[in-house]
C-alpha cells in the first residue's frame, strides 16, 4: 500500500512564566552639606529600571538600575528626599531556552528597608523579584491522508488559531513638563503605557496609544507641602515583526521598562521643569484563523497498519477585552486625624482568572501606599491591602484558558472624617479568552509488517452492546468499513440508531 500523507504545521505559543530570580540591592546614603539632618525616616522606595533583556546560549540576562530612595523630615517639618542607584545583572538559565523565540522581564520590588545610621547618613536595603517571561514556538504535524485509498480515517474539522509570530521590540520616548510651582524634591515617580489601536502594514504594525507619566514632588517654597503631577505623551511607534503578515490577527502590550525623571532648569535649589525620558516594551502576539482537518483514528482495510500518536492543543479565539473598572475601599488609620494625603502609589500583587458557566473572573490583590499628613503636621506612611475582582460573560467552550494584563491606571485617595480615608483604584484590563480542545491527533500513519488478526465473513451479525453504538467502532474492529455497514442495514447516521440487530459485510 503506497500511503501517501500531507502535513500541515500547527503552531502554539508557549510561554515560560514561573521563572523568578530574587536580587538585592543596597547603598549607604551620605546625605550633602546642604541638606538638612533626618529627624525621622518616613518612607523608603525602590524603583528598579531595566536596561536590557537578552538570550545568549541557553540563558536569558537582564541589565539594569535601581533607585533608592529615603523620604524623610527634619527639625523644619519639612519633607525631604535623597536617592542612590544601583546596577543590576541577573540571569536566568534553561534548556529550552536556546529555542526562545522572545524574551523579556517585569520586576516588581518585594521589600524595602532603611535606617538612620547618623544624623546625616543611612543604610538601605531592597528585594527586587525579576519574572522572566519566555516565549517559545511549539509546531504539531497534522496530517491528511491526501489520494491514499483503502483506509479509514476519523476525522475532526476544527477551526483554530495558529501562532503568526510573536516579537518584542523596545522603543524610547522623551519630553519636557513645565511646573506650575518650583520642585525641591521628587518624593516617587511612576508610569504606564496603554495600547489604542494597532493597524497592520505589510510586515509592519503600526501603534498608537498613550503613556502616562506620575511625578510627585515637594513644593521648593514650602517643604511642608508636596504636589503632584500627571503628564499623558501620546505613543506612534512603527514595529517591523519578522514573518507578520496582514492577515493575521492579534495584539500588543505595552510595559514601561524604565523611566527616568530629570529636574531641570534649577535655579537657588528649585527646578522649574521636568525632563522625561522612559523605554517600553512592546510585545506583540500575532495568530492565523485555519481550518483543520485532524485525524484521531485510522486503520486499513485488509491490512495492518501502524499509527503514531500524540495529544494536540487547539484553541479557538472566543473574545477580547478591553475594559476598564474601578476598586473602592476604606482606609482607617490610627493617630492623629488625617489632615490630608501628600503621596498614594499602588501596585498589582496578584492576578488569577477562573470560568464557570460562561463567566470569567479575574482577581487579586491591590497594595495602596500612602504618606499622609496629620493634623499636628507630622508626615507617616501606611500601606494596605485591598482586593479586586472583575467579571465578563462569554459564549463559548467551557475549558478555556485567558492571558490578562492589567494595569493601575488611576488611584485617589481623599479624607472622608478623621482618620479614615477613601480609596478609589481605576483599573485596565486587556484579555483575551481562546477555547481549548485536546485531540489525541494521528500524527504519522505506516504499513505494517505486522499480519492482519481479523475474521472476514461474507456478513457477520451483531448485537450492538449498546443503544446507539458508534458505526466507527463497529467497523474498525470487523475491519470494513461504515459506509458499507450504513448501506446494508440502510442507516441514515453514525451509530446503530437503536436496531438490536445488524449485519456487517465484509468489503
Amino acid at each position: 500500500m503506497d500511503i501517501s500523507l500531507k502535513h500541515e504545521d500547527y503552531k502554539q505559543l508557549k510561554v515560560l512564566s514561573d521563572n523568578s530570580v530574587e536580587e538585592i540591592v543596597e547603598a549607604e546614603l551620605s546625605l550633602p552639606e546642604y541638606m538638612p539632618e533626618i529627624l525621622r525616616i518616613v518612607k523608603s522606595t525602590a524603583e528598579p529600571k531595566i536596561n536590557s533583556c537578552r538570550i545568549v546560549g541557553e540563558r536569558v540576562t537582564v541589565d539594569g538600575v535601581c533607585d533608592l530612595r529615603m523620604v524623610y523630615t527634619s527639625e523644619d517639618g519639612g519633607l525631604y528626599t535623597f536617592s542612590q542607584s544601583r546596577p543590576f545583572t541577573r540571569y536566568w538559565e534553561d534548556g529550552a531556552v536556546s529555542g526562545a523565540i522572545d524574551a523579556n522581564a517585569r520586576i516588581a520590588v518585594s521589600y524595602v528597608n532603611c535606617r538612620a545610621t547618623g544624623t546625616k547618613r543611612a543604610e538601605i536595603k531592597a528585594g527586587l523579584t525579576i519574572k522572566f517571561i519566555v516565549s517559545l514556538e511549539e509546531k504539531s504535524d497534522i496530517i491528511s491522508l491526501g489520494e491514499t485509498k483503502g483506509i479509514e480515517s476519523k476525522v475532526h474539522p476544527i477551526r483554530a488559531v495558529s501562532l503568526g509570530c510573536r516579537a518584542t521590540k523596545n522603543f524610547s520616548m522623551s519630553d519636557t513638563v513645565t511646573l506650575n510651582n518650583p520642585s525641591a524634591f521628587i518624593v516617587s515617580t511612576g508610569a504606564y503605557a496603554l495600547c489604542g489601536e494597532i493597524r497592520k502594514i505589510s510586515n509592519k504594525i503600526m501603534v498608537k496609544g498613550e503613556a502616562v507619566v506620575d511625578i510627585c514632588f515637594v513644593n521648593a517654597n514650602d517643604k511642608c507641602r508636596v504636589e503632584r503631577l500627571r503628564h499623558s505623551i501620546p505613543v506612534s511607534q512603527i514595529l517591523e515583526l519578522e514573518g507578520m503578515e496582514e492577515r493575521f490577527n492579534g495584539g500588543v502590550e505595552l510595559w514601561v521598562t524604565a523611566l527616568d525623571v530629570i529636574p531641570k532648569g534649577e535655579s537657588a535649589g528649585a527646578a522649574t521643569a521636568f525632563d522625561i525620558s522612559m523605554g517600553i516594551d512592546a510585545t506583540a502576539t500575532m495568530w492565523e484563523e485555519k481550518e483543520l482537518l485532524v485525524i484521531s483514528d485510522a486503520y486499513a482495510v485488509g491490512t495492518a497498519i501502524d499509527l503514531k500518536k500524540s495529544p494536540c492543543t487547539f484553541c479557538t479565539a472566543l473574545d477580547e477585552i478591553q475594559d476598564t473598572f474601578s476598586v473602592n475601599g476604606d482606609f482607617r488609620v490610627s493617630g492623629e486625624g488625617v489632615e490630608s494625603v501628600c503621596d498614594s502609589c499602588g501596585e498589582i500583587n496578584t492576578i488569577r482568572y477562573s470560568a464557570k458557566e460562561g463567566e470569567l473572573t479575574v482577581s487579586g490583590s491591590l497594595s495602596v501606599s500612602l504618606i499622609i499628613k496629620d493634623s499636628s503636621g507630622s508626615f507617616s506612611s501606611v500601606t494596605k491591602m485591598f482586593d479586586y475582582a472583575y467579571s465578563h460573560r462569554y459564549s463559548g467552550e467551557e475549558s478555556i484558558f485567558c492571558t490578562p494584563a492589567l494595569t493601575l491606571c488611576g488611584l485617589q485617595c481623599t479624607v472622608k472624617n478623621g482618620n479614615e480615608l477613601d480609596v478609589k483604584a481605576e483599573i485596565n484590563i486587556s484579555a483575551r479568552i481562546f477555547g481549548k480542545q485536546i485531540i489525541d491527533a494521528v500524527s504519522d500513519i505506516t504499513e505494517s509488517e505486522a499480519p492482519l488478526c481479523c475474521k472476514r465473513n461474507a456478513v457477520t451479525v451483531y448485537f450492538p452492546e449498546r443503544e446507539n453504538e458508534s458505526l466507527w467502532s463497529i467497523a474498525r474492529c470487523y475491519n470494513t468499513t461504515v459506509k458499507a455497514i450504513a448501506d446494508e442495514n440502510e442507516l441514515q447516521g453514525d451509530t446503530t440508531e437503536g436496531l438490536k440487530m445488524i449485519f456487517i459485510p465484509a468489503v
